[in-house]
């Protein structure tokens, strides 16, 4: 069997991919090993499917931190705007949320991944399903791709197989080993975007409980770091949205040989002035509550009664609080410490930080700068972003960029 341009793996970059590689009239296959497109698709966005995020490219670019210079250029040429008129195109209506995360009017990925199969289906994209590519062998007129007993001879190749996370969905590395056995080099692979574990023991007795607006705080070497969004106490830890992103700049450190200490701001619409203001009143207000019961107006009930035991003041009546243990309250919802050892395993990660190493591909193409006419797209290259549909949209940008590339 032979094609212009092979692309290894149906997600979203694949897709992408296929489309824009499809659109110039070459004859385009994808391979994909599991019975059906887009799997990890389908949960993304907690299954909403967070298309993109509103904002310029410029701010795209700050958001993705050190590895926005190497997106800087498939950005401008399929930016955030560009992907939502894509997909109007396609018939899919999005809608823009307060916290500006791009959805799909009826907030599932399947309507996504459909779009994208029947714009394929138009232009005529070819698909294999059930069939994983084993191998891949550069010849004097392009590629041989093995996959079984069947070899695919295709001039340029786009591999888009993922990372590691989500491995249920398809994503185990396969890209990786097709990469370093075409002379790539494979930045090692860490969790982002995932729950993080404390060394502190007691975070399973709020288990569960979530804070909606918290501002976290870390300095790490010369780092500062501040993230902002909801978090939950998890049985071993910590996670959330403001903590998906939390352990995305903390990757290339943990697990941390020392514990880095983190801190978290409960309540970071009060300083602390206007929150020992806010105490005082409630404290004369209600005297003879126990402390506790005052607390939840704050934080939630959970939270409120580990807080006051940490801080010996679980029975403590309102009309006998100090002044001292007052502003500990205070220091404890403004400024609530916690001790990082590790990430929570890179199969439970939404991304994959590390893969193919984007020093060695060109960004103005997506092509390999090792191996002249194989490109890659997505989460199998070393960049990742954070939360709010910013990684979805590395796979667009990219997807677009390789296809189009490989068949100028």
């Amino acid at each position: 069997m032979e094609t212009k341009a092979c692309i290894v793996g149906a997600g979203a970059a694949g897709l992408m991919s296929a489309i824009f590689a499809a659109q110039s009239g070459a004859k385009t296959i994808v391979i994909e090993k599991n019975a059906a497109a887009g799997e990890k698709l389908l949960l993304t966005g907690g299954g909403r499917c967070n298309l993109t995020h509103t904002g310029t490219v410029e701010d795209f670019i700050r958001a993705y931190g050190k590895f926005g210079r190497f997106l800087r250029h498939s950005l401008y040429e399929f930016s955030p705007q560009a992907t939502v008129e894509f997909f109007s195109d396609l018939g899919l209506a999005t809608k823009t949320e307060e916290n500006g995360v791009v959805f799909p009017t009826g907030e599932r990925g399947s309507d996504v991944r459909d779009a994208l199969l029947s714009q394929c289906q138009k232009l005529n994209v070819e698909f294999i399903f059930g069939r994983g590519i084993e191998r891949i062998e550069k010849r004097d007129n392009g590629f041989a791709a093995f996959a079984g007993r069947e070899i695919l001879a295709a001039q340029k190749v786009i591999i888009t197989t993922g990372g590691l996370s989500y491995p249920q969905t398809g994503s185990t590395g396969d890209g990786f080993k097709l990469a370093k056995s075409l002379g790539h080099t494979i930045v090692e692979p860490k969790a982002a975007l995932a729950p993080l574990i404390t060394v502190e023991k007691w975070t399973n007795e709020p288990a569960g409980t979530s804070l909606n607006s918290v501002k976290i705080t870390a300095q790490v070497e010369d780092k500062k770091v501040c993230v902002k969004g909801p978090m939950i106490f998890t049985q071993d830890g910590i996670g959330g949205p403001a903590v998906l992103d939390l352990s995305r700049e903390l990757a290339d450190y943990l697990p941390a040989k020392k514990p880095i200490e983190i801190f978290i701001d409960m309540l970071p619409s009060m300083n602390e002035t206007k929150l020992e203001e806010y105490l005082v009143d409630r404290l004369l207000q209600y005297s003879r509550k126990i402390i506790v019961n005052i607390l939840f107006d704050v934080v939630p009930k959970k939270v409120a009664g580990f807080l006051c035991r940490l801080a010996g003041l679980a029975e403590t009546p309102a009309n006998q609080l100090k002044k001292e243990q007052r502003r500990e309250i205070v220091w404890l919802l403004k400024k609530f410490p916690l001790s990082i050892s590790a990430a929570r395993p890179i199969d439970e990660a939404i991304i994959t930080r590390g893969g193919v190493a984007a020093n060695e591909i060109d960004p103005k193409m997506m092509q390999s700068k090792i191996c002249p006419g194989l490109f890659f797209a997505g989460e199998v290259i070393d960049v990742d972003g954070p939360c709010g549909g910013y990684n979805l949209q590395i796979c667009w940008s990219t997807g677009a960029l390789a296809g189009k590339s490989a068949v100028k």
